[in-house]
């Protein structure tokens, strides 16, 4: 583990945000992101890590911490203090990697845990009563597109859906960057921010509503311009 991955935020991380938004809300608020497939090999790396195998860990680090500084980044609004707060994140989780029990909550769920503390800690420790709200849009990466339309529609989506942030409480907020930042299940979710996976899927639906709100609002005003 030796340095970033990434500069900027996650490619689809804050562009899933928009996407959703333009989706349906039923298919979004109970869209699933891991195989089982994949679940299971994750298992075997985190046994493999727990007996000290650095292949393992550097394994689960280059997996992991794109989701995790995408999250970070978000809630600082700052891509240097994000790097920092995510290095400490594996920092944290290689203290306590031998303590954790695969039959508890889910690995991202608890390495989001671990992140979201520290982001606590950070504006404690400089008095701050919030995190930011929105992020540079010039800065997400959205290759990966290969339909330019499409890029193009989704970045001046999510330019709309930043500014409209601010619509949603504090939980939504946290709830859709779980969600599309850090690109948790339901299930993981709902581990990460100690709620019920049906609490997760009505907070989603709700930020999600108001955001499909303000985007139709701000089309509407446009049109009549």
């Amino acid at each position: 583990m030796d340095g970033p991955r990434a500069a900027g935020l996650p490619s689809g991380a804050a562009a899933g945000v928009a996407r959703a938004v333009t989706a349906g809300n039923e298919s979004a608020a109970n869209a699933r992101t891991p195989a089982d497939a994949a679940q299971l090999d994750e298992r075997e790396l985190i046994a493999r890590a727990q007996s000290g195998d650095q292949t393992a860990l550097a394994m689960l680090y280059d997996a992991h911490y794109p989701r995790v500084y995408g999250y970070i980044r978000y809630k600082l609004g700052n891509q240097e203090d994000a790097e920092d707060l995510a290095q400490e994140t594996f920092m944290r989780m290689l203290d306590a990697l031998d303590r954790y029990e695969q039959r508890g909550a889910p690995f991202r769920a608890w390495l989001m845990q671990i992140a979201a503390n520290l982001v606590r800690d950070h504006y404690r420790r400089r008095g701050a009563v919030g995190a930011p709200i929105g992020v540079d849009v010039s800065e997400l990466d959205l290759v990966g597109d290969d339909d330019p339309a499409t890029t193009m529609a989704v970045q001046f989506a999510l330019e709309e859906v930043t500014d409209a942030l601010h619509l949603l409480t504090e939980t939504e907020r946290e709830i859709l960057l779980l969600r599309y930042a850090a690109d948790l299940s339901i299930a993981e979710t709902a581990a990460a921010a100690n709620k019920t996976e049906n609490n997760v899927k009505q907070l989603t639906f709700k930020a999600l509503s108001k955001l499909r709100k303000a985007l139709a609002e701000s089309d509407a005003l446009a049109e009549r311009a």
